[in-house]
């Protein structure tokens, strides 16, 4: 008997606990940008530091000049061929009429693509999270999807091309990104019939009924029908694949001409980010400046993101993320010049980390998938100095000084009218500073082997404002002690005999006090006036 109402007892108490209403989320976030704005950089985010991606597609089969090829090769006469594509196309492939643009798609099989080398080369060179450029501005998509038949899936390679990239990724606990370039596709390569010829219009690819879900030509489809594929498209991807990052380009203009409504993309947003709070996970979504110099969403929302570090603010507060192709243009092209070697590379990473910046590269894959072999060098190389001088980068914070040196990083781009970074300016007189979550560790880096065999450094001098009272201090990859001396003018540090490394060196500074923390931490910054919706 005592048996039987002891079991009664239990399966009542299931019974009671299984009725009882889950409790809600801590957070939860509405659909408009005032509650969207209150989501945090993910710790995850400002641990890793460092991501790939890549811009691959049907652009990259004619690989001649950039990504641009689709938009370039259907120009009017009357704008002329800059850029000398449209005279490239007709002298290789003939006639627009004859081959268009389309017509690459059929070429790009990917029969070289191979996603375990593709994230290992990602892995390899240090990166914590990585990823696609799932839809370039031409509007081929990379994974299988069920709102276009203009996807890898139906055409082209005849795979799910993002979906083996996100299995692989997340076999090797790294995150996953997922970037969407096209908001800009509706009236990209055309925008109705305005400079063409009679003959084109008949015979032009761009201009027939069966491309037209393509080229999306907004004087034949109605904006409202792209933007609801758009956000189907996004969706989709969240649904299926779960990436941890969201990164658009491009969006400022669709939104402000209402192709993309407002109060879609925060619902987008806020289900995305529920969705993540609800699985226990971090989701983060980036806001770029774009070259038009407005915001893709309001200021105060997202991961700032600059592309390239350009109109940077010169000294910036909080976390950001910089976008760079791993040598331009932004896609693989015969005869690529590899002007950015991982030296260049190395250097943007030690300053942009020191600076509160999160490192997004993109390699440029050839046309059959493959990886050129220029690439996976200068990967292997950023490997290898991150292997000895990763505890200086992942998991750091900013500190209250972020460099010390007379170099001027920041120079004006007259040409473009903005602001750029020169990471190839640094010397060994420059330093970077990051330090230790707990603020027991600072970690100061040094872009050159200086000739006399020693750095003096004035920020990290005995008494000073920052009082820096130091217990202990080494050199990342060096076995031997390190020669150091502090006084109340500077601290001189004597560099061993063997480089432990190439390009920059870290040191190792434990400290018996703590170490002062800027305010910025995990916070979202009003940004400067001049780089303000110009």
């Amino acid at each position: 008997m005592k048996t039987i109402l002891k079991t009664l007892f239990i399966l009542a108490l299931i019974s009671l606990y299984s009725c009882a209403e889950k409790p809600e989320p801590a957070i939860h976030y509405e659909a408009n940008w005032e509650s969207l704005k209150q989501a945090p950089i993910p710790e995850w985010m400002l641990d890793a530091k460092f991501g790939i991606y890549t811009h691959w597609g049907v652009y990259s089969v004619p690989a001649f000049e950039s990504n641009t090829y689709a938009k370039e090769m259907y120009t009017p006469d009357s704008k002329g061929d800059p850029r000398g594509v449209k005279a490239h196309h007709q002298e290789k492939y003939g006639d627009v009429a004859n081959f268009g643009y389309a017509d690459f798609i059929k070429m790009f099989k990917a029969e070289k693509f191979d996603a375990a080398e593709w994230v290992g080369v990602m892995k390899g060179s240090g990166a914590k999270f990585g990823g696609l450029c799932l839809v370039h501005h031409d509007g081929f998509a990379l994974w299988d999807s069920e709102f276009t038949q203009w996807d890898a899936m139906d055409k082209g390679p005849k795979r799910d091309i993002y979906g083996e990239i996100a299995t692989e990724i997340k076999k090797n606990d790294m995150k996953l990104a997922a970037t969407f370039h096209h908001g800009r596709t509706f009236g990209w390569v055309v925008n109705g019939k305005d400079g063409y010829t009679q003959k084109q219009l008949d015979t032009w690819d761009i201009f027939k009924s069966e491309y037209a879900d393509f080229y999306r030509d907004p004087s034949t489809e109605p904006k409202e029908s792209f933007g609801n594929e758009w956000a189907s498209k996004v969706r989709e991807v969240i649904r299926k694949y779960e990436p941890d990052m969201l990164w658009f380009d491009g969006l400022a203009g669709s939104i402000k001409n209402d192709i993309i409504p407002n109060d879609t993309i925060t619902s987008i947003f806020a289900d995305y980010l529920n969705k993540m709070v609800a699985d226990g996970k971090e989701g983060v979504i980036a806001n770029k400046l774009p070259a038009g110099r407005r915001w893709n969403f309001p200021n105060g929302f997202g991961l700032r993101t600059y592309e390239n570090a350009r109109d940077l603010e010169k000294d910036p507060q909080g976390y950001w993320l910089s976008d760079r192709a791993i040598s331009y243009p932004w896609s693989y092209v015969e005869n690529k010049n590899y002007n950015l070697t991982s030296d260049h590379h190395i250097r943007s990473i030690v300053d942009k980390i020191s600076r509160g910046g999160i490192f997004f590269l993109s390699l440029t894959p050839k046309g059959d998938g493959s990886i050129p072999d220029e690439e996976k060098q200068i990967m292997s190389e950023i490997g290898e100095w991150m292997n000895v001088n990763g505890e200086a980068i992942y998991s750091t914070r900013t500190w209250v000084v972020q460099a010390e040196g007379p170099t001027e990083m920041l120079e004006r781009d007259e040409r473009r009218k903005t602001h750029k970074w020169n990471f190839d300016k640094l010397t060994a007189n420059d330093f970077r500073f990051t330090r230790s979550k707990d603020l027991k560790t600072l970690y100061t880096m040094v872009v050159g082997w200086p000739e006399d065999g020693k750095v003096e450094i004035k920020t990290l001098a005995k008494g000073n404002e920052h009082d820096v009272q130091i217990k202990d201090l080494s050199m990342l990859g060096v076995d031997e002690e390190i020669k150091w001396e502090q006084d109340e003018e500077k601290l001189t540090i004597w560099f061993p005999e063997e480089k432990p490394c190439e390009v920059a060196y870290s040191f190792k500074i434990d400290v018996k006090n703590k170490l002062s923390a800027p305010e910025t931490d995990n916070t979202f910054p009003e940004f400067p006036e001049y780089v303000k919706n110009k």
